[in-house]
């Protein structure tokens, strides 16, 4: 998501007006932005679901267990992805959505990359689809299945009822985690959903300039979540969990202990000439290296309303 998506979502925080890109790149765009937000949603489900399975159903997991399993499974969310986000590609373009007054010459600043108004009622189904599919029914499954999670590790070899026990703190700072995984997750996408909807059901006629800043506050804000939501997970492990902690540095660690071996393997295998030179030490040396809106002039008016 942060290498295909942010690239032009941040050229559009630079540049909103007009799209400058052209019609091609417009529908790129919006098919890599959707396509990588669908296939992140699905991937954060589809873990959700292996610890679930873990926890809950560990027996169950083992028949399932094979080692072309988790290929598979990407396999197929990156294909649910990429037909889900198909319509976007289809029905997004590039237009005018500002004219001037009893003219229909458009102002050229108001070139925007979105979906045109005689896609719109088509596009709403598609919208409110994906809200439900990839948003409503996702945090469903998450918020259900840690629940379960919980009670599972709550109920398990009970121990005495001593709050600086052990075993006992270990559970309560798991249980913390997966609150905290959940509230991340609503907190991520409920702001990216929440302006699109306000898009497709509030009528051109209706915006107020209150309703108008609300909007303008989420697509700022939900741009953001909307990346943060793909990177978040890890920061919540290592701020929440030791173990997870443990683990991190256990993995890193090989990686730099490799790197060492080699620098040291490399200056063990010269010759003792060679590495009396002060030019040896200097040769292996290295050197660190939305809908948006706009402000229009009282003299135009909108003949569309972005999506």
């Amino acid at each position: 998501m942060f290498v295909l998506a942010l690239p032009p979502e941040l050229y559009t925080y630079w540049e909103a007006y007009p799209w400058q890109l052209g019609q091609v790149f417009c529908i790129i765009k919006s098919y890599i932005q959707e396509l990588t937000s669908y296939a992140s949603v699905l991937t954060i489900a589809a873990f959700t679901i292996e610890r679930y399975l873990a926890i809950c159903h560990p027996m169950t997991l083992q028949v399932l267990n094979h080692p072309t399993r988790a290929v598979k499974l990407l396999i197929i969310q990156w294909i649910v992805a990429v037909i889900s986000a198909f319509p976007y590609a289809l029905y997004t373009r590039t237009f005018y959505f500002v004219y001037r007054n009893e003219s229909s010459e458009p102002i050229p600043d108001s070139l925007i990359c979105n979906v045109p108004n005689e896609h719109r009622e088509t596009m709403t189904y598609f919208f409110q689809i994906s809200t439900f599919v990839f948003f409503v029914y996702p945090m469903s499954v998450i918020l259900i299945m840690y629940i379960l999670i919980g009670l599972k590790l709550r109920k398990s070899n009970p121990v005495p009822h001593d709050r600086n026990n052990a075993v006992v703190q270990a559970r309560k700072s798991v249980i913390k985690m997966l609150v905290a995984v959940v509230v991340a997750f609503f907190l991520c996408w409920a702001p990216f959903h929440a302006q699109r909807l306000m898009t497709l059901y509030i009528k051109s006629d209706e915006w107020t300039p209150f309703l108008m800043t609300i909007q303008t506050h989420l697509f700022l804000i939900s741009g953001v979540l909307y990346f943060v939501s793909s990177s978040i997970n890890p920061f919540l492990y290592n701020a929440m969990s030791k173990n997870y902690r443990n683990a991190f540095i256990r993995t890193i660690l090989p990686c730099l202990a490799t790197s060492t071996n080699t620098y040291t393997s490399t200056l063990n295998s010269n010759s003792p000439a060679s590495k009396s030179s002060p030019y040896f030490y200097n040769k292996l040396s290295t050197r660190p290296m939305m809908t948006k809106t706009s402000a229009v002039n009282d003299s135009s008016h909108e003949d569309n309303s972005p999506v």
